[in-house]
């Protein structure tokens, strides 16, 4: 595997081609935190859509709910992605209470935030 393999494709122990076809038209929450160079938490960010598309080069992309328009899109990686608790799921960050959900993926990053795909 090259350099350019690594950052185009995802590992095979990460990506399960049927289970990714399986997720659109499924709801999602994702759930970021985002830690400082010391490792410490500097923010957190939840948010949830309906998975559009399922790419293995490009990731899991989501219709984010509320946001007209904006689109997110995860990294390749379906091992991050697991069924979702039954039952009503409140966000930490609005309060908004979603009755049901089909999957969860949470994800740690080192840096600072990044803006939505599709914002400038």
């Amino acid at each position: 595997m090259t350099d350019d393999d690594f950052l185009t494709a995802a590992p095979p122990e990460h990506w399960n081609s049927t289970f990714a076809q399986t997720l659109v038209g499924k709801t999602l929450l994702v759930g970021l935190t985002y830690l400082d160079d010391a490792g410490e938490v500097s923010d957190r960010e939840e948010f949830w859509g309906v998975v559009i598309s399922v790419d293995e080069t490009e990731g899991v992309t989501l219709d984010l709910m509320g946001e007209e328009g904006d689109t997110f899109t995860l990294p390749p990686q379906t091992s991050n992605i697991r069924p979702a608790s039954s039952g009503p799921h409140t966000l930490e960050s609005t309060g908004e209470t979603l009755e049901s959900l089909d999957y969860v993926s949470t994800w740690m990053i080192h840096g600072p935030p990044q803006p939505a795909n599709d914002e400038d």
